[in-house]
């Protein structure tokens, strides 16, 4: 049994799918939270979408957390941001996905303290157990998900 490459709770190097193409690599590099990680060689990665666009909105909806820049820091990251747990990525933990797997750090660039990690992926599992149609759910792993 092998280690992943990154651990939960890892901000890293993404090709985060874009919504055209939801089961193929995006065509850049972009910053993704790692909620999860499972398999024991072959892994996979549940990702959240981040953006350092500002929130357009002074309300968020439920799964949409704003990091000023001090707290986005902390982080590791250099700008302020936002994390958006309804847009979500299951994706295989490959260079096609992390194009920095290969690079020293493999394109980590900060984590969340465990016990933030924790309350993050409890809304996520929330928001998909009971707010399902608020998930975007994108990348070839969903189960029953089509390969489009």
């Amino acid at each position: 049994m092998s280690l992943p490459p990154f651990p939960e709770g890892s901000f890293v190097w993404c090709a985060f799918p874009q919504r055209e193409h939801p089961a193929r690599p995006g065509p850049g590099e972009h910053i993704a939270y790692t909620l999860g990680i499972s398999g024991t060689a072959d892994f996979t990665a549940l990702v959240a979408y981040t953006s350092s666009q500002p929130w357009p909105e002074p309300t968020r909806p439920p799964g949409v957390f704003v990091f000023d820049q001090p707290a986005a820091a902390g982080l590791g990251q250099a700008r302020a941001f936002v994390m958006d747990l309804r847009r979500l990525a299951a994706v295989p933990v490959t260079p096609a996905w992390f194009p920095r797997l290969g690079q020293p750090g493999g394109g980590v660039l900060g984590h969340m303290p465990k016990h933030r990690q924790r309350q993050y992926l409890d809304i996520a599992e929330q928001l998909l157990t009971r707010r399902p149609d608020l998930i975007e759910r994108l990348g070839p792993l969903w189960p029953g998900q089509s390969r489009r």
